[in-house]
């Protein structure tokens, strides 16, 4: 329904926290949504509590946590990269709360499988060497996913913040293979990263999910946020 209000709650990737939403917030609001942008242990304005045992279940009790404190129901959860690592998990939490989610060039990971599972060789040998040396994973910066506007490079570069290792390492625990609830995916087709196609292209076999491509690069909601925020709404 074309005036229809929702509420969204935005969740970031690796590396990033609540703020990567500045722009798409805002916009959200202005239209009269109700928009939340939690961010994870250890990153953003919460890198302060990066330690050694925050793990993948820390980030779903961050979420899980966020939601039932602001008593939010009837909302649209959106992951965006990493963040789709907990969107099942947070709804087999607070699923009565949830009204749908929307994978944003996230992974979607399969039951028993973490983001190492995923990710390209080359990236591979970095993730097992933090892990090896208990240390945290070092941010790829923007311009791997084709971010060059100065103006841009300039707010990302100094806000991203390593990765507590085992986040990355962490199996994911699936109650059900299904998708639980109305679900799309919005796939940035400049980003070459090709776990995110496969991703987009395994959940895109399911005929309840919503497929969209957009011509826009991995961080679209700081390269264009207008037509992030219009394709939320549309999938919402």
């Amino acid at each position: 329904m074309a005036n229809e209000k929702y509420i969204f709650v935005l969740v970031p990737g690796a590396w990033y926290g609540g703020w990567v939403w500045r722009d798409v917030a805002p916009l959200l609001r202005a239209q009269g949504h109700c928009v939340s942008s939690p961010t994870f242990t250890g990153l953003g304005e919460r890198k302060h509590l990066a330690n050694d045992a925050v793990n993948l279940s820390t980030h779903i009790e961050d979420v899980v946590n966020h939601i039932e404190m602001e008593d939010l129901r009837g909302l649209t959860l959106v992951g965006w990269s990493y963040g789709g690592m907990i969107l099942q998990s947070v709804v087999a939490r607070c699923g009565e709360r949830i009204r749908s989610i929307i994978y944003l060039d996230a992974f979607v990971p399969e039951n028993g499988k973490s983001v190492v599972d995923y990710v390209p060789e080359e990236i591979r040998d970095s993730l097992e060497t933090a892990r090896t040396e208990n240390s945290p994973i070092q941010p790829l910066p923007p311009e791997y996913f084709e971010v060059s506007a100065p103006i841009l490079l300039e707010f990302v570069s100094p806000r991203i913040a390593p990765q507590p290792w085992r986040t990355f390492f962490e199996k994911v625990q699936l109650a059900s293979k299904s998708a639980p609830k109305p679900t799309s995916y919005i796939r940035c087709e400049k980003n070459g990263y090709t776990p995110f196609q496969e991703a987009a292209e395994r959940i895109g076999q399911d005929p309840r999910v919503r497929v969209v491509y957009l011509p826009v690069n991995h961080l679209c909601m700081l390269t264009d946020p207008e037509l992030t925020v219009k394709t939320l709404l549309e999938s919402a």
